[in-house]
Parts: C-alpha cells; structure tokens; sequence
C-alpha cells in the first residue's frame, strides 16, 4: 500500500460487472463482452469493512454491498430504497418525524424509532468514511456513487458508539483526470424529471478534479384540501472532488456536496379515529368543529372529526395519499458537507487522517391529524452542524502475520431547534385554553473514542480478531418551554447535562476450510448513546433516557463453488438487546399527551441470512437470498408498559422473513447489448410503531420491478426502460399514533411507477 492513486485505478478497472448481492457480495450486474475469449467466472470485489482493502469473499464480515451499476439495474435512485437489495435490512425515507431527508435504516431489527432532535440513529451512516451524526440529513439522491456497503451487526469497535444495528458506508467516485463524463436524462410518472452531468478532467499530471451536478423532480402522490401536491420533490444535488498525488506515498483527497430539497411534506391520512372522554370530545366537537366547519361549508356533526377523514386502504386504495388537512405543508432541507482526508505511508505504517464538517438546515411544518380542524399542527425548524477528526494507522507485523488498524475519533456537535405546536388552537376563543407549546432548545455534544483491532494468522488456515473501542461521550441540552397564546412559561430554560464512557470489544475467529471455503465467529457489543426527550408539550420537564446496549454472536460462512460461477455465504445471529430506546405516546388525560423515547426494556433477536450468486454463463446472471428474524421482548419496564409498548408486542421493522430474488439476461448484439431484468423483494409482516397498533402494521407484500437495457457497441450510449412495484402494492411504511388526542396518521409506500432514462459518455 504504497502508491494509493495507482492501486485504486487498477481496483476500479478491474470490476466489469457489479451487482449488489445479498450475501456479503457486490459484483457486477454486466457479464464478460461476447468478445472476450473465455469466461472466468465472478470477479472478485474489493470492500473496506475492516478498514483496509480486501476481497469480499475473505471478508469474516456479515454485509452486502452494491456498485453504481447495480444500483442503476434495480432503478435504485434514492436511499429509502436501499432496503430492497437484500434480506433483514428496512429503510424508509421521509419520516414524518424527521421530514423528508430523513432516513428509517434498521438491520437485523435495531435501528432508530424516533429522528426528533436531537436524538441518534441506531445505524451508522458514513459518506466517504465520515460519520453522519443526524439521520434528518441522510436520505439523497444516489449521484456519483462509487459502491455502497452495508455491514450488518454492531460496529462499535470500528465505527463508534451508534452503530448498534450495523452501518452503511457510502463511497463516492474519486476523480482520476480521465478527461471524461456522463450526463443522463430520465422521464417518468408524476411527471418525474431528473438530470444528472459529470465530468472528471485532469488539472496536471498529479491533480485530478471531478465535479456532478443532478437535479431530481417530480409531482406528488396526493392532495388536501387547499389543493396542495403532496410529497412534490424538488431536489438539487451537487459534488465536486479534488485529488492530488503530493509524493509517491501521499494522497490528498478534498471532496464538498450540497443538498436542496424542497417538499410539499409526505402524502398522509388519519387511518383511525378514538371516540374521546365526553370533556375532550365536547370541546373539539361542540366548540372547534363548528366555526371551522362554516369556514369550509362542511358538516359538523358530533363525529365529523373522525369518521369523514378516516382513509385506510380497505377503503378507498389510493386514497390514502390525500389529506383532509387544510394547512400549508412544507418539507425543506438544506445540507452541505465537506471533508480532507490525507493518505501517507510512513515507512511500514500507512496512516490516514479525516476531517470533515457537515451541516444541515430543515424547516417541517406538518397538519398531523389530517383534518380540516385545528387539532395538531406542527412547525419545527433545526440547524446542525457537526465537526469531525479521525486518525488512523495501519498496517502489518510479525512477518506478515498480524494485520492491524489503530484509530482515534472526536467529534463536536452544535443545533438548535424550534417546536411550534397549536394544540386545540381553534379552542381558544371559546374557553380561553392555551395548549399551543412553543419549545426552543439547544444541543451540544463532545464525543472520542480510540479503538483498534488486530488479525493475528495462527497459521495458514486459522486466524483471530481481536479489538476493542473506547468511547467517552459528553451531552448538553438547554430547553424551554412557553404559551405564546397567554404568555405563560411553565419550563423556563433549563440546562441538563450527562456523560456516558463505555468500553466495546470484539472477538473474531476465521478459519480457511478450502480455499474456497471461509467459516468465521464473532462476538461483539454495540451501544448507543443516551439523550433527552424534546418533545415536552405537557409543562412537565423533559424526561432523560438512558444508553441502550446489544452483545451479538455469530457463525457464518462464505463459499466459492463451481469455478468460481457459484457463491453461497450465509450467517447465524444471537442479540442480547437492552434498554431499548423506543418512540411512544403516554395519555395523560383531558387530551394531555407526551410523546417520548423510552428504555422500553430488553429483547432477544434470533436469526440468519442465506444469500446466493450464480452466474453459469457470461450472460445469465441469478442471485437471491431469503433472512429470517424472531424478535421478542423478554421484559417491558412499568413506564413503557403504560405507554402500551408490552412484552407481547413484536419490535418494530422486524419481519420474520425476508426474500429477494433476482434474474438478468444479457444478449450480445452487433447493434449492442441489451440486458433483461427483473426483481422480487419479499416482507413478511411487520409494525411501524413499538405500541403495534394494528393501523401501523403493515401486510406481508411483494415488489416487482422490472428493467430493460440497451448499451452501444462502444458503451457510449444507453437506453433504459424500468418499472417499479409492478403489481401495485401499497403498504404502510410509518406513520405515528397519538391516541391521547383521538388519532393514528399513516404513510404509504410509493405506486407503481415507470420511466425511461437515456444516458451519454464523452470524453477520451
């Protein structure tokens, strides 16, 4: 590892075909060229799990991984849809907690229930080695990608504390002053228009510079009932890079991207409606529903609140996109990142430094029961920023037998927010109440950790891990909460304050069976960060929730067979999980409720993951896998249990089983290749919220996608066709109960959807 630029060239050119691969697998999704005399079989793939480059197949790592390619072949363009590559992974974009930027990931059932500030995702999300501490920021158009590499179960040791479920490491192209770029045009329903232009070009013989630009566009699944489009997206993406060669054994790598999304908030409705307790119901229905219904010339019956909103999927279908709301929504997000990271070998040691800032700016205002009466709304504006160091040295010892990675982390986080929420506004008037809540807070953190992990060679065959993560986290958080209606302050600003340091080791063998053949066993902790409720509506003081914490051990396997045409990896997982951090409601009566993050209790995950890759010829190409989970609590503490989160109940994200399969045909033509595809993704049932409401809950489905391609004999050009969700099926993703106010607002999956896209190469 001397010379990196050169190194990663050779990489990079050697992956001809690359699909994401269930099964810790990325390859390519395009076979050998009717040309090339001979087919080989599966080309090998190089990921950085471990911090170092290595091939996927000897990787003791449980993970999937995806190119560029394999993400244009499944139409993958945006992150809520990455859970569709493989088995025991769900992620969902657009949370209504989080706004539209934000990102549900969970992995093996863990991950992050609430995105409220300032609270943390439960998996690791890392764009070009740099940790992304918020997951508000994390949902963007897939421009410029290099490949992406999920790794399921903890990461503590070498990717810090909230990586509890796993991580997701995104890796952006590096200019390599080809001289050349791309620019690409799709079309499609909801009058989608997306284009996307780079180019990489040479600034001298050792600096290189690429810069992407895309814009993503298009109309909205519903309405309310001002006429507003519902989940409208207008979106601009823009990175530049920069490379320099400063000596043989140095590199420096300057990247920046930027972030515009504009939303006119995600295409909702109340799916279930509570009769209230006579004192409420009198108010909202004799006192609000009234005046609100002379405004809009609608009827107002005692039950016009809930029954005439009401929209399931048993009733009407495609309804559910639209809302009876009449507020103006908005979804907007600003984001900009930046990083230096400096590759150098000293001597025998190669060492790498990062430094990054990231910032993000989001304004949410919501109408989250759905209605035309001014029950709850929602104005909630955040800034962000986040600075970040890391160190790490690497390198071999004892003649080759010892592999090592040491490191050190810091990071400072600073944010502010705004929670605007009229609750029963239209009330004020009648009696005089004032339940609007008004909340500012601030948020500071300081957080290191050192960490290292070493693979030490037995003997030809045998090998151990072995590392641990030292972590120290520092959390201040000022919050106040007023009644701008009568000027009361019922929570004045107060500061609290908490630190948490704790120790995460990890333990690893790996043995060499065949050559083909690799069995490995691991044993390791994550842990996750506590923090502070931000949503105290009630006037009492905001409730702190502690760390929760995971140990996993697992078996697995990884297999090369049949000429190296057949790849067969599988893993077997044990989670001890406790003190779950999960979202719930508490009742306080007369239409009083909290909404907070509790340590719900303990939970036993059980499961597996069986993936394939089979490629008989240069041309057909099949890969699949099939995950399976049982995910049960084993003990609820007495707070979470009065918020309905009981023993019973299954975690949240956590199907029993999970399938993807998939086929692509190539045909080798003198006007050009053109590549069939197709993909099934399989979810058992599943609950979108900890409580498991049955409205929140949904069915097992299946989504098929389809994907017709035509290239050029000289690759300059391609033809694409592409249809997602096939058959139509609508199932909800997430959505919030607030039965102390009488509702459950749900939201659903995207239709079936077709476009056509045309891409052109220039350059040398």
């Amino acid at each position: 590892m001397r010379v990196y630029s050169a190194r990663k060239s050779r990489r990079a050119s050697r992956a001809t075909w690359a699909v994401a691969l269930p099964a810790a697998l990325t390859m390519s999704a395009g076979a050998v060229t009717a040309q090339e005399s001979g087919y080989q079989g599966l080309e090998e793939v190089i990921v950085t799990a471990r911090k170092r480059e290595e091939s996927v197949q000897n990787t003791p790592v449980s993970m999937v991984a995806v190119d560029a390619k394999g993400l244009k072949d499944r139409s993958i363009d945006t992150f809520g849809r990455l859970g569709e590559i493989a088995p025991n992974i769900e992620i969902n974009g657009g949370i209504p907690n989080g706004g539209g930027s934000a990102t549900q990931i969970f992995i093996r059932g863990i991950g992050q229930d609430d995105y409220s500030f300032p609270n943390e995702p439960g998996v690791g999300l890392y764009i070009d080695d740099v940790y992304v501490s918020r997951s508000a920021a994390a949902d963007f158009g897939f421009m410029d990608v290099e490949r992406i590499e999920i790794l399921r179960g903890p990461q503590g040791t070498l990717y810090g504390r909230n990586t509890i479920g796993g991580a997701v490491k995104v890796v952006t192209k590096k200019p390599t002053g080809s001289n050349s770029g791309e620019l690409g045009v799709t079309v499609g329903r909801y009058n989608r228009a997306d284009i996307y232009a780079n180019y990489d070009f040479a600034l001298s013989p050792d600096v290189a510079m690429k810069a992407a630009v895309a814009t993503f566009n298009r109309d909205g699944l519903g309405t309310n009932l001002i006429g507003q489009d519902l989940g409208e997206d207008d979106e601009l993406d823009a990175r530049v890079g920069l490379r320099w060669n400063v000596t043989d054994t140095t590199e420096v790598l300057l990247s920046a991207d930027y972030m515009r999304q504009e939303q006119a908030g995600p295409a909702g409705s109340m799916v279930r409606f509570d009769p209230l307790d006579p004192t409420t119901d009198f108010l909202i229905n004799g006192l609000l529903a009234a005046p609100v219904a002379a405004a809009y010339n609608l009827q107002s019956p005692a039950d016009v609140y809930g029954s005439a909103y009401v929209r399931t999927l048993d009733d009407c279908d495609k309804c559910v996109y639209n809302s009876g709301g009449t507020v103006e929504t908005r979804d907007d997000a600003e984001i900009f990142g930046a990083s230096l990271t400096v590759n150098t070998a000293w001597g025998d040691v190669d060492m790498k430094s990062i430094t990054a800032v990231r910032d993000y700016d989001i304004d949410i205002r919501r109408d989250s029961e759905h209605t035309p009466f001014d029950i709850v709304q929602v104005d909630n504006p955040e800034t962000f920023t986040q600075l970040t160091q890391e160190f790490q040295w690497s390198g071999s010892l004892a003649n080759g037998k010892l592999d090592y990675v040491v490191g050190a982390f810091g990071l400072l986080e600073d944010g502010d927010s705004e929670l605007y929420a009229p609750l029963l506004s239209g009330l004020y008037a009648a009696v005089g109440a004032d339940l609007t809540a008004f909340i500012e807070t601030e948020y500071d953190a300081f957080s290191v950790a050192a960490y290292a992990e070493a693979t030490y060679a037995l003997s030809d065959k045998l090998a151990i891990t072995f590392g641990g993560r030292l972590t120290h986290d520092d959390k201040e958080y000022v919050y106040g909460l007023s009644r701008p209606e009568s000027g009361a302050v019922p929570l004045p600003p107060e500061t609290l304050s908490e630190s948490w340091t704790e120790f995460l080791p990890k333990l690893g063998i790996e043995y060499q069976l065949e050559d083909d053949l690799l069995l490995f066993a691991n044993a390791s902790s994550g842990y996750k960060a506590g923090g502070y409720n931000s949503r105290a509506l009630s006037g009492i003081a905001p409730k702190a929730f502690d760390p929760e914490y995971v140990d996993v051990y697992e078996l697995g396997f990884k297999s090369t067979l049949a000429n190296n045409t057949f790849i067969l990896n599988g893993a077997l997982f044990y989670n001890d999980y406790t003190d779950i951090q999960l979202l719930a409601v508490l009742d306080l009566g007369g239409g009083n409720v909290e909404t907070v993050i509790e340590n719900a209790g303990e939970a036993t995950i059980i499961g597996g993951e069986l993936e394939f890759q089979w490629a008989p010829t240069a041309a057909l190409n099949f890969s699949g896998g099939v995950g399976f989970l049982n995910a049960e609590y084993d003990e609820v503490g007495a707070s979470a249990a009065s918020a309905g989160i009981l023993d019973s109940n299954e975690l949240i994200n956590a199907p029993e089983i999970s399938a993807n399969l998939a086929a692509e045909y190539r045909l080798y033509l003198p006007m050009g290749e053109i590549a069939l595809r197709t993909d099934l993704v399989y979810r058992d049932e599943q609950y979108r919220d900890a409580v498991n409401t049955p409205e929140l809950k949904a069915d097992a489905y299946t989504l098929w996608n389809g994907r017709v391609t035509w290239s050029s004999p000289d690759e300059r050009w391609e033809v694409a066709g592409f249809v997602t969700n096939i058959t139509d099926e609508i199932f909800v993703t997430n959505g919030v109960s607030v039965l102390g106010l009488g509702y459950v607002e749900a939201y659903y999956s995207r239709p079936r959807e077709w476009g056509l896209s045309l891409t052109m190469n220039f350059g040398d």
